[in-house]
C-alpha cells in the first residue's frame, strides 16, 4: 500500500515529457479542431481501470484520510478515470457528492479531451421536473425534494498531447452545507462503497468472546450496573424463575453484556435476583439510547406485551420519539414476571441509568401492580394509559359481547372513544353502549370508566403526546423489532437480533439526518411561514406542518368576539361551515389556543390557528409555537439540572457512577461533533486535549492539599 501510495503522489507530479512541450500542445477549446461541450449530466463512481501497467488501484479515501488532499490547479493525472477517482475521493472526504457534468470531443479523432466534475448540487431542477411536481399533482403526492442549489464548485480536466490529463479549472467553495462523515455513504456518489461495519454482534464467535462462555455474573456484572447479590464461589446464578430454565441462553446474554461494555465503556446493565441470590430478571442500556433520552425525555411509553422465547418471557422496553417522528429505544429489560416489586426494581432501576431524570410522561399498559409502581417511581411524572393495549384486551374481557356481535360492537365502541368530540358526548354514548349490551355489571369496563382521564382522548387533549398516541402501540415498539424478535427467539439469538433490529433504527435516523440537511423541500405556498417551517423543523416535521399550512388556506376565519386583548374567532373550511373550530388570539402577546388541541396534544401547530395568523397578518411563527424536540437542532446541547444531584452523592458509588456517564456523555458528543470536517476535529482534538491537562493539573492540585496521615 505504502508503495503505491508513492507511486501515486509520483503520478501527480507533471512529467518532463508533457512539460517539455506543454507549452505548444494545447489549443483554446473554442479553437480549430476542437468541438463544443456536451451536458453528460451523470453521478459519477469510482472507476477502477485494471489495464494500466505500473499503476497500483487503491481506496484513495484511505490516503486523503490522513488528511485532506486538496486538489490544485496544474495536477495531473495518468487518466481520466484516475482524475474521477480523486475527486470523488476528495468529495467523499470533504462532504460532497460529484457529477460528471460536461465534456469536449475533438474533432480530429473524436475522443474526449476535456472533463468537467462538478458538485452534485450544482446547477437547478430543469422546468420539466418542477412542473411534474406542481398543480393536482401535488395534491395526490409529495413533491420530490431539491436537491440541487446552483453551487459552483467543479474540477475540469483536459487532456495533454502525451495522454496524461491535468487541472485546468478549479472552484472549491460551496454554497451549502457540507456532509458529516455519519452521513456521507448517503451520497450517491459514493453509496457503492459503504459498507456496514459489524456491530459487537457479529463478533460473537471471536476468540475469547464466546457468548457460549460460562459467565460468572458475581465479577463480570458492570461496575456501573447493579450488583445485588453477594460475591459468591460456584454458585448457580441462574434461578429458579424463568431464566433458571435455559442456563445457557441466560449464559449467552451475560456475555453479550459482556461484550457490548468492552465497545461501549458506559453501557449500563442490571441484574435482579431472587431470595436464593440467583438471577431472575435482567436489565440493560446503551449510550446512544441514554444519550437519546436526555433529547426526548418528555414522553415515554413503557410497554410488556412482547414476549419472546419458548417460555413467553416479558420483554419490557422504554422507547420514545425523536425529532424525525421515529421510535427510539431508552432501554430494555427481561422480566422473571409482572408484579408490582418486579416493576419497582426496574423502574428504580432505569431511573439510575438515566441519570435520575423523570419523563415528563409515561404511558403504559393497564394494568394495576405497573399503576402502583409508576405512581412510587416516577412521582414528579404524569402517567396515561396506551387506548391499543385497552382495546387489545377487549376480547378477553368481553368475550361474550365480542362473540355475538362482534363487528358492531367495535365499531360502535371505537366511535364512542375516538370521535367524541366533547366529554358529554362520551359520557352520554358510553351509557347507552352499557345499556344497549347489557354491560353495566362488568368490572373491568366500570374501572374503565373511573380511569377515563387516562385514556380516552377527549379528555386528554391538554396532554402532550408527541404522536405517541396516534401510533396505537405505544412506542412502536412493534416497527422496533418486528422482524428480529418474536415468541420463538432464544436468548442466544435474541442479543444479536437486538443488535440488528437497533443498527437499522439508527441508520433509519441517519438517512433522514441527511434528508433534512442535505435537501430542500418543494414548498408548495409563497406564505413566509413555510418557508420558516422549511428552515427549522426536520424533514419528516416539516411534512406534517407543510399539511397544515397548506390546509389553512381553505379556511374562513370570522371574528366572533372581544375581550380586552384576546380576540376569539370562528373558522371553518369552505366547504363544511357546519363545522366550526375556536380560536382565541391575543395579539399584542402573541399567543393563539385552538379548540382542536393539536398543539398541545402533538406540538405542531394547527391549521386553524394558522388561519387566523394569515387573516390578522401573522407570517412569522412565534417562537413560543417552535418546539425544539421536533427541529433540526433538537439534539444539540441538552443543559441538564443535574449537578446538585450529582455533587450531593459524590462520595457514594451511584454518584461516581452518575459522574462517569455524564462526562462519557459529553465526550461523546464532542467526539460527534468533531468529525464535521478536517478543520473541525483538530478543533475539537485541541480542546479535548487542553480539557485533560486541565483536568489532570486540577486532580494534582486536589491531592496535593489532601491532609497527609
Amino acid at each position: 500500500m505504502q508503495e503505491g501510495i508513492e507511486q501515486y503522489i509520483m503520478e501527480l507530479v507533471p512529467s518532463s515529457e508533457c512539460e517539455a512541450k506543454g507549452v505548444d500542445s494545447f489549443v483554446a477549446l473554442g479553437d480549430e479542431g476542437y468541438e463544443h461541450s456536451v451536458a453528460e449530466e451523470v453521478e459519477a463512481p469510482v472507476v477502477l481501470d485494471d489495464s494500466k501497467e505500473g499503476y497500483v488501484d487503491f481506496d484513495l479515501s484511505q490516503y486523503i484520510g490522513g488528511g485532506v488532499v486538496e486538489p490544485t490547479l496544474g495536477m495531473e493525472f495518468t487518466s481520466e478515470d484516475d482524475a474521477r477517482n480523486f475527486y470523488n475521493a476528495y468529495a467523499k472526504q470533504t462532504g460532497f457528492s460529484i457529477r460528471v457534468n460536461s465534456y469536449y470531443r475533438s474533432k480530429k479523432d473524436n475522443s474526449i479531451i476535456s472533463r468537467e466534475f462538478c458538485c452534485s448540487k450544482e446547477g437547478f431542477r430543469r422546468e420539466r421536473h418542477a412542473k411534474k411536481d406542481s398543480g393536482e399533482d401535488a395534491k395526490r403526492r409529495r413533491a420530490r425534494a431539491l436537491t440541487r442549489e446552483g453551487c459552483k464548485a467543479l474540477m475540469t480536466v483536459r487532456r495533454r498531447d502525451c495522454g496524461r490529463w491535468y487541472v485546468a479549472k478549479l472552484e472549491k467553495n460551496h454554497n451549502h452545507e457540507l456532509v458529516t462523515p455519519a452521513m456521507r455513504h448517503f451520497l450517491r456518489s459514493h453509496k457503492q462503497e459503504f459498507a456496514p461495519e459489524k456491530s459487537c454482534s457479529n463478533s460473537f464467535s471471536s476468540p475469547g468472546l464466546s457468548l457460549d462462555a460460562p459467565v460468572d455474573v458475581s465479577t463480570d456484572c458492570s461496575s456501573f450496573g447493579k450488583m445485588e447479590f453477594a460475591v459468591q464461589s460456584n454458585v448457580n446464578y441462574i434461578g429458579r424463575g424463568r431464566l433458571s430454565t435455559f442456563g445457557i441462553d441466560a449464559q449467552s446474554l451475560l456475555g453479550f453484556f459482556k461484550i457490548m461494555q468492552a465497545s461501549d465503556p458506559a453501557f449500563y446493565y442490571a441484574i435482579q435476583v431472587d431470595e436464593e441470590e440467583r438471577l431472575s430478571s435482567v436489565f440493560w442500556v446503551d449510550t446512544r439510547s441514554r444519550i437519546a433520552y436526555n433529547c426526548f425525555s418528555d414522553v415515554v411509553a413503557f410497554d410488556t406485551t412482547y414476549q419472546v422465547n419458548q417460555y413467553k418471557m416479558p420483554f419490557a422496553t422504554f422507547t420514545g420519539v425523536n425529532h424525525h417522528k421515529h421510535s427510539v429505544l431508552f432501554g430494555c429489560a427481561l422480566l422473571a414476571d409482572e408484579t408490582e416489586s418486579t416493576f419497582s426494581w426496574l423502574f428504580t432501576t432505569w431511573l439510575e441509568a438515566m441519570s435520575g431524570r423523570q419523563p415528563g410522561l409515561i404511558i403504559t399498559d393497564y394494568d394495576p401492580a405497573i399503576s402502583r409502581a409508576v405512581q412510587q417511581g416516577f412521582p414528579q411524572s404524569s402517567h396515561r394509559y396506551c387506548k391499543w393495549h385497552i382495546i387489545s384486551k377487549m376480547p378477553k374481557e368481553l368475550g361474550h359481547v365480542y362473540s355475538v356481535t362482534p363487528r358492531t360492537f367495535q365499531v360502535e365502541f371505537d366511535r364512542c372513544i375516538n370521535k367524541s368530540e366533547t366529554p358529554d358526548a362520551f359520557e352520554s354514548t358510553w351509557q347507552m353502549l352499557l345499556d344497549k349490551y347489557n354491560l353495566r355489571g362488568n368490572d373491568w369496563l366500570q374501572s374503565l370508566y373511573i380511569d377515563r382521564n387516562l385514556w380516552v382522548p377527549v379528555y386528554m387533549r391538554d396532554t402532550f403526546f408527541a404522536g405517541m398516541y396516534a401510533a396505537q402501540r405505544s412506542g412502536s415498539v412493534n416497527s422496533l423489532f418486528d422482524g428480529y424478535v418474536n415468541s420463538g427467539t432464544t436468548l442466544q439469538d435474541f442479543a444479536e437480533q437486538y443488535e440488528k433490529a437497533l443498527d437499522e433504527r439508527y441508520e433509519k435516523e441517519a438517512k433522514a439526518e441527511f434528508e433534512t440537511f442535505y435537501t430542500k423541500p418543494v414548498l408548495k405556498t409563497p406564505l413566509p411561514v413555510e418557508k420558516q417551517g422549511a428552515d427549522i423543523y426536520t424533514r419528516n416535521m416539516f411534512t406534517i406542518f407543510q399539511d397544515e399550512v397548506f390546509e389553512s388556506l381553505l379556511f374562513a376565519v370570522k371574528l366572533s368576539a372581544e375581550d380586552g386583548g384576546t380576540s376569539t374567532y370562528e373558522v371553518s373550511r369552505f366547504d363544511e361551515e357546519h363545522k366550526t373550530y375556536v380560536v382565541a388570539f391575543n395579539i399584542a402577546e402573541q399567543l393563539a389556543s385552538c379548540s382542536c388541541k393539536m398543539f398541545e396534544f402533538e406540538g405542531i401547530l394547527c391549521r386553524h390557528v394558522l388561519a387566523v395568523f394569515k387573516a390578522t397578518n401573522v407570517f412569522i411563527l412565534p417562537q413560543c409555537y417552535i418546539l425544539k424536540r421536533w427541529t433540526r437542532n433538537a439534539k444539540e446541547e441538552v443543559m441538564l439540572d443535574l449537578l446538585p444531584c450529582v455533587e450531593l452523592k459524590a462520595n457514594s458509588q451511584k454518584g461516581r457512577n452518575l459522574q462517569y456517564n455524564i462526562l462519557y456523555q459529553e465526550a461523546i458528543k464532542c467526539a460527534e461533533e468533531g468529525m464535521a470536517s478536517d478543520q473541525i476535529f483538530k478543533v475539537a482534538l485541541n480542546a479535548l486535549r487542553e480539557a485533560r491537562v486541565k483536568i489532570v493539573g486540577a486532580k494534582r492540585n486536589a491531592m496535593k492539599s489532601m491532609p497527609q496521615n
